[in-house]
């Protein structure tokens, strides 16, 4: 594996590149951005980071907390599979999820018996959250736990890293997850781009009509109608697109580093061979056709893929900070 000094020293003209030109793709075109990295990226993104995370943390996703973890995991799929067949409202649906996502959370009851009160507290806050949301507003809840999941390879940063190469990842994360992004909401970087006589564009693929129709892909709904919307999601392009570099390119390279082996699953020695998950490769290979024959349709199908991934994280990152705030008991002297 590839060490992150070296990553900085080889490749960060290369990432320097990508932030610069999805920044310009998400500001001057963000409906096209969106649509053609979902489709070119989503499913090869998702299997990507499973692989990441069972190699990581494949250790601790074993026994009754791993069985639990499974199947509220497929309790979730099946909701996401409901929307396909047009099942129940979409209100209920995401209030389902919502309350399945705080199910999650309360997997971890079992580790917190060592945590600190405040990491105790901190855990049934974010799983009560989970069912307030559910209760008061559960689809712009989905939407935010959505656009919020982009930021989440910050969190495997600081827990894979160490030292001075976590200190530079985590300021470089607050650039190019945090500054930029303002910047292309702000409409800064658009501005920019104007002035150097570049041309701004709202159309998408034929099939999706317009940017304002497709705001709410990225944009909750209780924003929608604001002034402030376009932007927004133009910078949740963005966020997608660095997402995807994340977990498609640098994850990967980092790879597992000191973890402790976890059992054995079929996902090959190389990154791209996932030995009897090939099948789900030649699938994410097919998905810009599906896309591009009915992108409404297809979004529902790789929405099962990625509430997987995206829920699955929940979890492990929060064990990793409960792990991590342990209180270790004063030994007295007798």
């Amino acid at each position: 594996m590839v060490r992150a000094a070296e990553i900085r020293a080889a490749e960060i003209g290369a990432l320097a590149g990508l932030v610069c030109a999805s920044a310009a793709a998400a500001a001057l075109a963000p409906l096209w951005t969106y649509a053609l990295t979902l489709a070119l990226f989503g499913l090869p993104h998702v299997l990507s980071e499973l692989r990441y995370i069972d190699a990581r943390f494949g250790a601790r996703l074993v026994g009754r907390f791993g069985t639990q973890v499974a199947v509220l995991l497929a309790a979730i799929v099946l909701l996401r599979c409901a929307a396909w067949a047009q099942l129940g409202s979409a209100d209920l649906r995401c209030a389902l999820e919502l309350v399945l996502g705080a199910g999650l959370v309360l997997t971890l009851a079992p580790m917190l018996r060592g945590s600190s009160p405040l990491v105790r507290t901190s855990v049934a806050a974010v799983a009560l959250i989970g069912i307030a949301a559910a209760s008061l507003a559960p689809l712009e809840a989905l939407v935010w736990f959505a656009l919020l999941h982009n930021l989440t390879p910050i969190g495997f940063f600081a827990e894979r890293l160490r030292g001075a190469p976590r200190r530079l990842a985590l300021w470089t994360c607050a650039l190019v997850f945090g500054l930029v992004p303002l910047w292309i909401a702000g409409g800064g970087v658009g501005a920019l781009l104007g002035a150097l006589g570049a041309t701004a564009t709202d159309s998408g693929p034929a099939a999706l009509g317009g940017l304002r129709a497709n705001l709410g892909a990225l944009v909750p709904p209780n924003l929608v109608l604001t002034e402030a919307a376009p932007g927004l999601f133009a910078a949740v392009a963005y966020l997608q697109c660095m997402h995807y570099v994340a977990v498609l390119w640098v994850l990967p390279r980092l790879g597992a580093g000191d973890a402790q082996a976890g059992p054995s699953r079929p996902w090959g020695a190389r990154p791209l061979t996932y030995g009897p998950l090939q099948l789900a490769w030649c699938a994410a290979l097919a998905l810009p056709l599906a896309f591009a024959v009915d992108f409404g349709a297809t979004r529902l199908v790789y929405g099962a893929f990625a509430a997987v991934h995206a829920w699955v994280e929940v979890p492990v990152l929060l064990s990793v900070c409960a792990a991590a705030a342990q209180v270790v008991p004063t030994r007295t002297t007798p």
